[in-house]
């Protein structure tokens, strides 16, 4: 699984249109979308022409200078470059590359991104819900999967637009293109440092307030203010396995995935194959993970950027 140990740093000018570009960012959901990935990963981009990029990220898809992307202050930690190859492992063509480019460029400002909870909601759908949580993950399991519930099922993740722009790319036969998918062996990854009131900033700004804390007391005070954890609330104290565990059934019924009693990361790709296609055809493209991506016999680790 990604990435193999960095060498050497790969030139950017010998990236190829359709390239893919996976990367870890530097806030603390990342961090945590990366874990529950099961992956270093926690974003992904498409290659361009002219030193560009395009993505999925908010608030729309969109093409920008990598330039931005590699600086010392921009707001990853690394990026990998992947090698775009054909579904059956081979060179990928100048044709086809264009046809990808085209359909990436199609998506720009019309198809809008979803944000990092609900990543991690979809995320938490697939993998499951590890055990032994403590309050504040608890919390923000919760919070993540029922803000997926409520999302938008037309916009869509980063690592899905990466997906879609080769699978839905305008070729004959249709899906020509379309990268292979295929069950990999669970990480142990250790779980990520997190710096909580970074993570709690992060979290606020894009729920925004709705929770109700503890009374009127200066705890609950304290929580909307700022000083302390927003899941030092009446819900997150109060949540317990089964409610946590009902949230999860939702969204996994909601995007298709059979509802098993417990889901650990050995089955989250047999999870992703099959979803919506019982014969294990084409993934689900909302469940396509960057690891996925990464791990695919349609990419070939070329080094750190």
């Amino acid at each position: 699984m990604d990435p193999q140990p960095v060498a050497a740093r790969f030139p950017v000018e010998q990236l190829q249109v359709g390239d893919l570009l996976l990367m870890l960012g530097k806030s603390q959901l990342s961090k945590l979308i990366a874990w529950f990935g099961d992956s270093t990963y926690s974003h992904v981009s498409l290659v361009s022409a002219d030193g560009l990029l395009i993505e999925g990220i908010r608030p729309a898809v969109k093409e920008s200078p990598l330039a931005d992307r590699l600086a010392p202050d921009g707001p990853v930690v690394f990026v990998d470059a992947y090698r775009s190859l054909a579904a059956d492992g081979g060179a990928l063509g100048t044709e086809d590359r264009a046809a990808v480019l085209r359909h990436a460029r199609s998506l720009i400002g019309t198809t809008f991104a979803q944000d990092d909870l609900v990543t991690i909601g979809l995320l938490v759908a697939l993998r499951g819900k590890p055990r032994h949580l403590p309050v504040w993950l608890r919390w923000l399991i919760r919070e993540a999967t029922e803000h997926a519930i409520r999302a938008d099922s037309d916009r869509m993740l980063c690592s899905e637009f990466a997906y879609r722009a080769f699978a839905d790319a305008d070729t004959t036969p249709a899906r020509r293109l379309a990268r292979p998918i295929v069950p990999g062996e669970p990480s142990d990854l250790p779980f990520p440092d997190v710096d909580y009131a970074k993570l709690q900033e992060e979290v606020r700004e894009m729920l925004k307030p709705k929770h109700k804390v503890l009374g009127q007391n200066a705890i609950g005070a304290e929580a909307l203010a700022g000083s302390a954890p927003v899941w030092d609330t009446i819900d997150a104290l109060e949540l317990d396995d089964d409610a946590l565990e009902a949230s999860i059934a939702a969204l996994r019924a909601q995007v298709g995935l059979a509802a098993p009693h417990h889901v650990d990361v050995a089955n989250a790709a047999e999870g992703l194959l099959g979803v919506a296609w019982p014969e294990r055809g084409p993934p689900n493209p909302k469940l396509v993970r960057p690891r996925d991506l990464a791990d695919s016999p349609a990419s070939q680790f070329l080094g750190r950027l």
